[in-house]
């Protein structure tokens, strides 16, 4: 009774957040032209190439690592896992810098126009008030439908709040997770995935379409076997967030926008999940 009681407390946040959100022009498009971006399919697999490259490179030399020193794992971990992020970021970053200049500055918009900076931030906290209470609301309506319909207690936790909660009661570790998910997180996947690819599918199939489709390969992306029936929360409630930040990208054409909001949400479920052991609805 008391989950239902907070899932119906989250909606009704989310519908005030919504409504405040409307009432300041979150859900208006301002620009009637065509936002046209010359991102190429080689383009995209470029960026997603680099990301599973130096991803798939730093896991094999933590395995190769962690054999010899068993015995510190959450050290060994925590610090291959800040390593990847960073060559991650890095080498994305280093190949956004050689992109065509359209296609660079297409990417990243008007997000080094220092007029937009602060309407960037002003509409990733509206786009805030009504995704986070919403993804959370969706996030404890399927626990709650999986626990009292399905009967299944033990729902696993994300992946990313398993490596977090891990951290916890060790400061450099606890730091080295914050700045990966807080700061490399949103600055990699909102580059990759509204950066590159949504702006590839919005060419070819229009904003909306380019939106939910992106969003969907977004909250899969999250998908992990190791997850199990965790991951019907997770990559529903990632599905809901992406939506909201592929749309604050569209609206502000600016990938400054989704990163902030990105950036956001990820600290207050990390905020949520250190001291009030809360739920993430995914990070």
């Amino acid at each position: 009774m008391t989950e239902l009681v907070g899932a119906l407390a989250l909606g009704a946040l989310a519908l005030l957040g919504f409504w405040i959100s409307w009432r300041n022009n979150l859900f208006s498009l301002p620009f009637g032209e065509k936002w046209e971006i010359p991102i190429r399919l080689p383009h995209v697999i470029g960026a997603f190439s680099l990301y599973f490259f130096f991803s798939f490179l730093v896991s094999f030399l933590f395995h190769s690592v962690f054999q010899v020193n068993q015995n510190n794992f959450l050290k060994v971990s925590n610090w291959f896992s800040f390593i990847a992020s960073s060559c991650v970021f890095a080498s994305l970053f280093i190949y956004w810098k050689i992109l065509p200049e359209r296609a660079k500055m297409g990417v990243a918009g008007r997000a080094f126009e220092k007029d937009e900076f602060g309407k960037d931030c002003f509409f990733a906290l509206l786009a805030l008030l009504a995704a986070f209470p919403l993804v959370l609301f969706l996030n404890q309506l399927i626990e709650l439908t999986l626990t009292y319909v399905f009967q299944i207690t033990q729902i696993p936790d994300q992946l990313a709040v398993r490596y977090l909660k891990a951290t916890f009661g060790h400061p450099l570790y606890l730091l080295l997770a914050t700045s990966a998910i807080i700061v490399l997180a949103p600055l990699t996947e909102e580059t990759l995935f509204r950066g590159f690819l949504q702006s590839f599918i919005r060419q070819h199939l229009g904003v909306k379409q380019a939106v939910i489709i992106t969003s969907a390969c977004f909250s899969l992306f999250h998908y992990s076997s190791q997850q199990g029936l965790g991951n019907l929360p997770i990559v529903g409630s990632l599905f809901i967030l992406s939506l909201f930040l592929g749309f604050l990208y569209e609206r502000q054409r600016s990938l400054l926008a989704p990163i902030i909001l990105h950036a956001l949400f990820n600290s207050i479920s990390v905020l949520n999940l250190y001291f009030l052991g809360g739920f993430s609805g995914g990070i």
